[in-house]
């Protein structure tokens, strides 16, 4: 039969490979090979028929591997086959034996779905944390539902005693005419302890034999498992067994890694099927790469078989599909330890998700007491579930001016030409209309078909019904769009905003997951020893993380931590110069005195972090950097006078400063900001660092605020001056909000005693 040449717009999916050898494979898999397409490359791409699919097997450049590559190959592969529906990523991986999963050389990996993972997680692309653990800064979509649902039918078919059509047995028997590919050439499936690592050579003949890991036979040496579940992807070549474990274990639990996927599935959503032809540690060789290549494309085959042709015409194209796709990422969002919460995290998906034939915009508030951990649960349902949203917005809901720019940071992001490059660009420059820039946004959320965004506005504590008195209060429905779509979640201590969409009341946690959040951050579980201090702290999230923190951090003991809780409890509620402290009535008073307690234990050990958190109620909440106290350092003059001993210290060494608030993280009085910016306190410590202080103090710590901002402020030559204006606004406000509070406070004081008040 005479080879055919079809037009472009005939083939419907992309088959990316990343080695000769996996092209090889796929190539054996076609049921017909047509005729280089007219104007591409004959040897860019092969084209073919496999069941009633027209696929386009396209493979990495030689020589060039990794996410980079992985991305270029199939962009060019869209832009050239603008009609492909669905993708396949197929070829060889390194397993992760584990007691869970029991992979072995040979077998086949099928990306899916599994918990936070979209089926596809980079293990390299995140932060390096305490203990050398690497939190995941960004996500992955999850692969096309037509293809999930044929991965489904496979499953399905191991049950079945037949082997028909649509088996892994018929789709390798074509191998038996290619002998490169055969199981005997592969040689034996050798797996050793994680910690051994390899003797020298080309094979493992002079590994010690005692370090074999010793498994059940299978029935046959050419026994294929077909495993489901997580990938790890990533740009480095993994070749230590323990790196290998420790990795897993981190992401939850992988079952191979390689070095494309990361590339492909944002950009080209697409399934990832993987043949093991090693173990990822440092006796890996080139051996088994025919034979696993080979399983995989059989794998792959299979699964396409179950796909009906009229169902992959029905999806979007790929080209499509991402054309709203804004990659998710942490900038700003917070990323501290999580312990579950069923009943609230079952509220969030059952409002919030898209769902098959259900149209409408999904709206939620959820209210609670500041330190209920709100702000959590919206940051671990977004990380959880960014594969079922085309892009996640979260904006920073505290004032209006600090929302304005959590839409303008998002703008910069949109694919160019879908807002106005003004809009777009406004971020980096600060030039323009931020009001034109939300509203583009807005618009660009309202388009019909793009329809499965989320956006998350956290913080909306000001009361926009007192905008009389705070000019920073707004109504935060003007800044939802008017669309009925996309999924909306508010998170805020104000019950009254539950009225715009459906409320939440995110409450105190019950015991086991009080005990879940206490172990997270001290270690160890909680025995009876722990029951008195859990009823103090009731439930509150917060009080919780910082107890265990200073447990953690200072070897107390229960009892006595229980204790010293009880003492400042009382010391906190009697009379303080006439007053009460303002936090009083948080959860009996709970929160303030955990917060009493571990500032009390840092002032001890470094009076200069506890200087600073006090200095830092004076400041913005968020993003404090090392460059902003720098610029004092620097000075001369009256200002620079002004400043403080311990803070010049500080402002001259980095490393004082990184101690310093390496002391305060290890209380949990602050955490990273979730990106480069430096760090941030959770708004109500940053309240109570404020309101603990007495007169002569705000004064004093107020002053010096409006210094070292107006210190830092750079020279228009600056390289970096407008990212380093933007930076410093929220803390020049703060330090307005500050003084002119302050200058209230005096005048009542003056009117009170009969005194002049200007």
């Amino acid at each position: 039969m005479a080879r055919r040449r079809l037009d472009a717009a005939a083939y419907t999916v992309g088959w990316i490979c990343a080695l000769p050898v996996e092209l090889a494979a796929a190539q054996v898999m076609l049921d017909e090979e047509h005729l280089p397409h007219d104007g591409v490359g004959s040897t860019q791409y092969t084209l073919g028929r496999i069941g009633n699919h027209n696929v386009v097997l396209a493979c990495l450049p030689a020589g060039q591997m990794g996410i980079g590559a992985a991305a270029f190959s199939a962009g060019q592969a869209m832009s050239n086959f603008k009609s492909i529906h669905s993708g396949l990523m197929v070829g060889v991986g390194g397993g992760t034996p584990s007691a869970e999963a029991d992979v072995r050389l040979g077998d086949v990996v099928v990306s899916q779905p599994v918990r936070q993972h979209s089926g596809v997680v980079q293990y390299d692309f995140g932060k390096t944390g305490q203990g050398g653990r690497t939190t995941r800064t960004g996500s992955l979509n999850a692969p096309p539902k037509v293809l999930l649902h044929a991965v489904t039918q496979l499953r399905a078919h191991r049950y079945q005693d037949s082997l028909d059509r649509g088996s892994l047995a018929t789709h390798l028997s074509a191998f038996d005419r290619h002998p490169d590919f055969c199981r005997e050439q592969a040689g034996p499936d050798i797996l050793f302890k994680a910690t051994y690592h390899h003797d020298g050579g080309a094979t493992c003949e002079r590994c010690s034999k005692d370090n074999v890991v010793h498994r059940t036979a299978r029935r046959t040496d050419k026994e294929v498992t077909i495993h489901y579940g997580t990938i790890a992807s990533g740009n480095q070549v993994i070749k230590d067994g323990a790196t290998r474990d420790r990795l897993s274990e981190e992401l939850g639990g992988v079952l191979c890694f390689e070095m494309e996927a990361a590339g492909l599935m944002n950009d080209f959503p697409c399934l990832v099927v993987r043949g093991i032809c090693d173990y990822a540690d440092s006796h890996k060789n080139k051996a088994w790469q025919p034979y696993a290549a080979a399983t995989a494309a059989a794998c792959a085959k299979a699964i396409l078989l179950l796909v009906p042709t009229a169902e992959v015409v029905k999806t979007t194209t790929v080209r499509e599909a991402c054309k709203y796709r804004v990659p998710f990422n942490l900038k700003g969002v917070p990323v501290g330890k999580f312990a579950e919460r069923p009943r609230d995290t079952q509220a969030l998906e059952r409002v919030l998700l898209p769902q098959e034939n259900v149209k409408g915009r999904r709206l939620l508030v959820a209210y609670g007491l500041g330190g209920m951990g709100k702000t959590q649960l919206a940051a671990n349902f977004a990380r959880r579930q960014p594969h079922s949203f085309s892009s996640v917005l979260w904006l920073d809901g505290s004032s209006e001016s600090s929302l304005k720019q959590s839409f303008a940071a998002f703008a910069s992001r949109i694919p160019a030409g879908q807002i106005p490059e003004a809009s777009r660009l406004y971020a980096a420059s600060q030039f323009g209309d931020v009001d034109a820039v939300v509203r583009d946004v807005l618009g660009w959320l309202s388009i019909a078909d793009n329809s499965d965004w989320l956006m998350i506005v956290d913080n909306v504590d000001r009361d926009d019904r007192r905008r009389e008195e705070d000019a920073e209060a707004y109504d935060v429905e003007e800044y939802v769009p008017d669309a009925d779509h996309g999924s909306v979640l508010i998170t805020t201590r104000l019950p009254h905003l539950g009225q715009i969409g459906e409320p939440w009341e995110v409450r105190k946690v019950d015991k086991e997951q009080a005990q879940a959040i206490f172990k997270t951050w001290y270690g160890r579980g909680v025995g009876r020893e722990g029951d008195e201090l859990l009823g103090l702290l009731d439930g509150l999230p917060l009080a919780l993380a910082q107890a265990a923190a200073y447990m953690s951090e200072t070897g107390t003991s229960f009892g006595t931590y229980t204790r010293l809780y009880t003492e400042q409890w009382r010391a906190l509620m009697k009379p303080h110069d006439g007053r009460r402290m303002p936090l009083r009535n948080y959860a009996n008073g709970s929160v303030a005195t955990t917060w009493t307690i571990s500032y009390t234990a840092v002032r001890a050990r470094n009076k200069a972090a506890a200087n600073l958190l006090l200095l830092w109620a004076h400041l913005d909440n968020k993003s404090l950097w090392h460059g902003l106290l720098a610029a004092a350092s620097q000075e001369s003059g009256v200002a620079a006078e002004r400043t403080a001993a311990w803070l010049g210290e500080m402002a001259c060494s980095e490393v004082e400063f990184v101690k310093a608030v390496g002391m305060l993280r290890s209380y949990s009085l602050i955490e990273e900001a979730g990106d480069q910016a430096g760090h941030s306190m959770h708004p109500v410590v940053h309240q109570w660092a404020l309101h603990m202080q007495d007169d002569r103090q705000q004064t004093a710590l107020s002053w010096l605020a409006v210094v070292l901002v107006g210190l830092a402020v750079p020279m228009k030559t600056e390289k970096k001056y407008w990212e380093t204006q933007a930076r410093l606004l929220p803390h020049a406000e703060r330090c307005e909000k500050s003084s002119r509070d302050m200058v209230g406070k005096r005048r009542t004081r003056r009117h009170c005693y009969g005194q002049p008040t200007t």
